[in-house]
C-alpha cells in the first residue's frame, strides 16, 4: 500500500494525463483488471472526455529571474490544464491568474476546474498566501509550456470478481486523480485494492466490481458501456473518499435513503464505529454517486469516508497526514458490509413455540445479559420464514453477527433451515 502511494502521490494526476493513466495501469496490472480507454473529446453519456494535459515547464519568476513558483516542486502550483503562456506581465495582470487561500495561509490550494473542460481555458498559479504577500515586484516572468489536446486517451480500470449468483452486482469506486493529494482519492483506491485482493481468495455469492479512474469521468465511462442486463444486475454501490484523514468517520446515504446498502452501512457504523457522523445524499462530499445514483441508473449509492479535513483540496493533504490505522480499520468495516451481503439468509423455524434454550445449550441468563436474552426472544418471533437475519437484527437492534450466529447454531441442530 505505502509503496504505491509514495510512487504516485506527488505526480500530476490531472483527469487525463500520463501520470493518472500510469496509476490506473499499475493498479490494473496488480489486480489483473480491465482498462477502458476513452478518447479525449469523445462522448460518454452526455459528458465529453477532457483534454489530455502534459506539463513541460511551469514557473513564475520575479523580474530578476528568481523562481518563485515551480511546478516541479509541487504540481499543485499550476492550475490543472493550464495553457502555454510565456511573457512578462504586471503584478496587476498576474493577480487574475493567482489562486491563494488567506484562511489557510501556509497551504497551496488546488485549482481543478479547467481539468474537467473539453476545450482549452486559461492558465494560472496556486501559491500559499504567506508566500504571495511577499511578492512586491511590479512585473513578473511567466514561463508555462504545456501540451493540451485531444490526441490521447483517458484510462478507467474495472476489476470484476464474479459470484455464483448472476443477478446481484455491487460496485465499489474511488477516484485516482488530484495531483499531490492523498486522502482525497488515492488512499481510498489503494484500500479498495487490498479489499479486492482479499475477495479474490473467496468463493463469493455476489458479483463485485471495483471502478477506479478520474473523478466523474470514470463513472461515466463505466456506465456508458453497460448493456441492459448488466444495468439491471446492479443492486447497490459504494463510493469511498477521504478515508485516512484525521477526522471523524462518516457516511452519506443514497438518494433513496432506505435501500439495502443504506441499511447495511448504517448498521456497521452503529455497531462497529459508534462515534461517527451521517449525512443525507451527497452531503458528505459529493462525488461519483451523482452518476451511479443519478438519472436513469439510480443505483442506491452510499458514500463511505470521513468528515472534510481542514487541509481539504490543498498541499496539506500529504503523505504525513495519512492515518494508516484508520485505513486498516475502514478496510475491516467494508469487509463487514460485504460479509452481510454475502452471508445473509432467511431462517425458517422447524419448531413451534419458544425454544427451550437450555436444552440445546443456547441459554442466555436474563439477569446477567438481559439485552442478549431479549434479542434472542424477539428474533424467534420475527423468524417468520420471510425475514432475513439482517432484517431481524435491524428490527431487534442487535448486531447482525449475534443474530446470524444464533440461527447458525439452530441450523447445526437441525432446528432451522436457511433460504438464501
Amino acid at each position: 500500500m505505502k509503496e504505491l502511494i509514495k510512487k504516485h502521490l506527488y505526480t500530476s494526476r490531472s483527469p487525463v494525463s500520463d501520470e493518472n493513466n500510469s496509476l490506473v495501469q499499475d493498479i490494473a496490472d496488480e489486480l489483473d483488471a480491465e482498462i477502458i480507454k476513452s478518447k479525449c473529446g469523445s462522448e460518454v453519456l452526455t459528458w465529453t472526455i477532457p483534454l489530455y494535459w502534459k506539463v513541460i515547464k511551469g514557473q513564475l519568476k520575479d523580474k530578476s529571474g528568481n523562481i518563485i513558483v515551480d511546478f516541479k516542486n509541487n504540481p499543485l502550483h499550476l492550475w490543472t490544464n493550464s495553457v502555454t503562456f510565456k511573457g512578462i506581465i504586471s503584478k496587476h495582470e498576474l493577480e487574475e491568474h493567482i489562486l491563494t487561500d488567506k484562511a489557510r495561509p501556509d497551504l497551496i490550494p488546488y485549482h481543478y476546474k479547467f481539468g474537467f473542460s473539453p476545450k482549452p481555458q486559461n492558465w494560472g498559479f496556486c501559491i500559499a498566501y504567506n508566500e504571495y504577500i511577499k511578492m512586491n515586484d511590479c512585473e513578473y516572468i511567466v514561463d508555462i509550456e504545456t501540451e493540451l489536446h485531444s490526441d490521447n486517451y483517458m484510462y478507467t480500470g474495472v476489476k470484476t470478481i464474479k459470484g455464483y449468483e448472476q443477478n446481484n452486482t455491487y460496485l465499489f469506486a474511488a477516484h485516482t486523480c488530484h495531483p499531490a493529494i492523498a486522502v482525497d482519492g488515492l488512499t481510498n483506491v489503494i484500500m479498495l485494492m487490498e479489499i479486492f485482493k482479499e475477495l479474490e481468495k473467496r468463493k463469493v455469492k455476489n458479483t463485485y466490481k471495483f471502478i477506479f479512474g478520474s473523478e466523474y469521468y470514470a463513472a461515466a465511462a463505466f456506465l456508458d458501456r453497460l448493456n441492459e442486463n448488466e444495468e439491471k444486475s446492479i443492486k447497490g454501490a459504494f463510493f469511498c473518499d477521504l478515508i485516512g484523514a484525521d477526522t471523524k468517520p462518516a457516511y452519506s446515504l443514497s438518494f433513496q435513503g432506505n435501500s439495502l446498502v443504506d441499511s447495511i452501512a448504517s448498521h456497521i457504523f452503529k455497531h462497529k464505529i459508534k462515534d461517527y457522523n451521517s449525512y443525507s445524499y451527497r452531503q458528505l462530499i459529493g462525488n461519483d454517486e451523482m452518476f451511479y445514483n443519478g438519472p436513469y441508473y439510480n443505483i442506491p449509492t452510499v458514500t463511505l469516508g470521513q468528515d472534510l479535513p481542514a487541509y481539504y483540496h490543498s498541499s496539506g493533504d500529504n503523505y504525513e497526514k495519512i492515518d494508516f490505522n484508520i485505513i486498516e480499520k475502514y478496510k475491516g468495516y467494508i469487509l463487514d458490509i460485504i460479509n452481510i451481503l454475502e452471508t445473509d439468509y432467511v431462517p425458517v423455524l422447524q419448531y413451534k413455540g419458544p425454544l427451550c434454550l437450555s436444552r440445546y445449550d443456547l441459554y442466555i441468563d436474563c439477569q446477567t445479559n438481559p439485552e442478549g436474552y431479549k434479542h434472542i426472544e424477539e428474533a424467534q418471533i420475527l423468524a417468520d420464514g420471510k425475514t432475513s437475519c439482517f432484517l431481524i437484527a435491524e428490527k431487534t437492534g442487535a448486531d447482525y453477527n449475534f443474530i446470524k450466529n444464533f440461527f447458525d447454531e439452530l441450523i447445526n441442530k437441525k432446528l432451522v433451515y436457511a433460504i438464501e
